[in-house]
């Protein structure tokens, strides 16, 4: 058989090939990058970066609200409240735990830890305050004594002696105001002395930087759970400072430095949200 002339087997190949285009579906071209490929990488990566960046900066300034509230207790402006450990030198802290809180171990850091955040002086509390504003000054001792084991009546008739010499002192400053700060309780004093002595123990050794942050975390929740605003939390700070040890130059160096986290523009309380979670905020 005779081939085809060239121009015939030219024809018949175009025709083949118009065929093929008009019966191929419609769709995306199978070369067609898809549309997250033609921006790149970079702006998703850009997104991601911000994205965890931000839940980064959120950790720490949760972190840092949860360390001001043991602030009020070290009572140092210049306090770091930047990261868990504080830079005091730590057989320096290791002398203050042994000689205010009679801590010489890792057992007894714990011990003391878990008193301050399950019981603490707020067990106290509302005998001191329901026998001193609501029991004739005559009767007290009796009322005391009625509690039988409960207390320990020494420490008791202590605490209501020392919150009634102080309440002057703290309703002249102002920043008592009326019973409702005296029912918010003394919750922050625990919780504030909790961090304290959690940071100082981490700093000498005596806890993991894991154990301190978890009892930070829980003192600080304790706080937001059921205060506004720092102003309450520092009421409610002075209020178990002044049963536990009374008027005098302590009490007045408390106030003036309640005062400055408060009120001074520089204090770090002033620059940190407050996490109040009650509220939402």
């Amino acid at each position: 058989m005779r081939s085809l002339p060239w121009f015939v087997c030219a024809g018949v190949l175009a025709v083949v090939a118009s065929a093929a285009c008009r019966w191929r579906k419609p769709g995306v071209p199978p070369t067609a990058l898809p549309p997250a490929a033609k921006h790149g990488p970079g702006l998703q990566g850009h997104v991601c970066s911000q994205a965890i960046e931000g839940k980064a900066a959120s950790a720490i300034g949760e972190r840092t609200c949860s360390l001001l509230v043991g602030f009020l207790h070290d009572a140092r402006p210049t306090l770091n409240v930047s990261t868990l450990a504080t830079g005091v030198d730590p057989h320096t802290q290791a002398g203050v735990l042994a000689a205010d809180w009679h801590i010489r171990t890792a057992g007894e850091a714990r011990g003391t830890l878990a008193w301050l955040l399950e019981e603490g002086h707020r067990a106290l509390y509302p005998q001191v305050c329901r026998i001193l504003f609501s029991v004739p000054r005559t009767a007290r001792e009796r009322e005391i004594v009625l509690l039988n084991d409960s207390f320990d009546p020494v420490r008791l008739a202590h605490c209501i002696d020392n919150l009634e010499r102080a309440m002057p002192d703290l309703r002249a400053s102002r920043l008592l105001g009326s019973r409702v700060d005296l029912a918010r309780g003394v919750l922050a004093w625990d919780m504030s002395r909790a961090i304290h002595v959690a940071r100082a123990a981490y700093d000498c050794g005596m806890q993991t930087e894991a154990q301190a942050w978890a009892v930070i975390e829980q003192a600080a929740s304790q706080v937001f759970a059921q205060m506004a605003s720092w102003q309450e939390v520092a009421v409610s700070y002075l209020l178990g400072r002044a049963m536990w040890a009374g008027p005098g130059a302590g009490l007045q160096r408390q106030l003036a430095f309640v005062r400055h986290c408060l009120d001074d523009s520089h204090s770090p309380m002033r620059g940190v949200r407050y996490h109040a979670a009650r509220h939402g905020v």
